[in-house]
């Protein structure tokens, strides 16, 4: 038997509000210092010793120009890559496909068929409504830009430059994550299961495949995963938020379990994407290969099913 559903007050009693924003205050500035004292634990690298060299002083080579930071026209280009690559041979090959890309697709259509049934597992009670309501706002746009801005500023600040870019690139990856998911969210048009009554179909005038909070809290987790790879402290917590975020949205009965599994997945690759392109070699975290790929591992054996990622 499933419960009443009663849609909650998002922004009331003020005081609930206040506990929230007070809640983001206290996660944004742990945040912050979590990355600066990640960076601050990470062995400069050792100054070369001088030689004594009798080369003339002017056949000295120059020092490296500084990493730039990706602007308006990298982003554009960088969305022509994301949009083109599905249709480029050399994004695939026999063995990625048998082992990854395939079990992906079986995923996805095996929770698009069973939607309506996950769904129907939950309590799908008022408190579990609002409660995962909360929680999702960890993952929406706004919080997320104000935690990945604040560490980039305060990067900017203290001259760290391993948080700068963590945090810059964070942005630039949700910058990716929205112009994604808001165009699959204008073609789908899937509706969202706020009551009994609605359809897990497309085409319906909805705006629910795929899940936004998920794509961007991946995207964004992704990104300090890789930057700070050395601190597993990072990657845990990053991760356990950003999947915290998704299960709280099919909680809050604002998406569908397909939805959260691509939502999530759109959002690992992209976050992927952005720091293997613009990440800079002469600072810390996961080496970036020139054919390094995907991705989603799938098995099952024992009745046990499993899914993780090789980064």
């Amino acid at each position: 038997m499933r419960n009443e559903f009663v849609t909650p007050r998002l922004y009331s009693p003020a005081m609930n509000s206040a506990r929230f924003f007070r809640g983001m205050a206290c996660l944004l500035a742990l945040q912050c210092a979590f990355v600066l004292i990640a960076s601050a634990q990470t062995p400069p690298a050792q100054p070369q010793t001088e030689e004594p060299s009798t080369a003339p002083a002017s056949t000295a080579s120059p020092s490296p120009a500084p990493h730039k930071l990706p602007l308006a026209r990298a982003f554009v280009r960088d969305e022509w890559k994301i949009w083109s690559s599905p249709f480029k041979r050399d994004s695939y090959s026999a063995h990625g496909v048998k082992k990854y890309v395939l079990p992906f697709a079986l995923i996805s259509v095996a929770l698009l068929a069973t939607d309506r049934k996950t769904a129907d597992l939950l309590p799908n009670s008022s408190d579990q409504t609002l409660w995962s309501t909360r929680v999702s706002r960890l993952g929406g746009a706004y919080t997320l830009t104000g935690i990945s801005g604040a560490v980039f500023l305060v990067g900017k600040a203290t001259g760290n430059h391993h948080a700068s870019e963590t945090g810059w690139l964070s942005l630039y990856a949700l910058g990716h994550t929205q112009a994604v998911v808001q165009v699959l969210k204008f073609a789908t048009q899937r509706e969202r299961p706020i009551s009994d009554e609605s359809h897990s179909g497309f085409f319906r005038g909805g705006d629910s495949f795929p899940s936004g909070h998920a794509a961007s809290s991946f995207a964004i987790a992704t990104v300090f995963a890789y930057e700070y790879r050395d601190h597993i402290a990072v990657p845990i917590t990053a991760y356990t938020l950003a999947s915290l975020v998704s299960i709280s949205r099919m909680g809050a009965r604002r998406h569908w379990a397909s939805d959260v599994f691509v939502g999530g997945s759109l959002g690992f690759l992209l976050g992927r994407f952005v720091y293997k392109t613009h990440h800079d070699p002469n600072l810390p975290g996961s080496p970036v290969g020139t054919r390094s790929r995907l991705i989603p591992v799938f098995g099952y054996g024992g009745g046990t099913a499993m899914l993780e990622w090789r980064l």
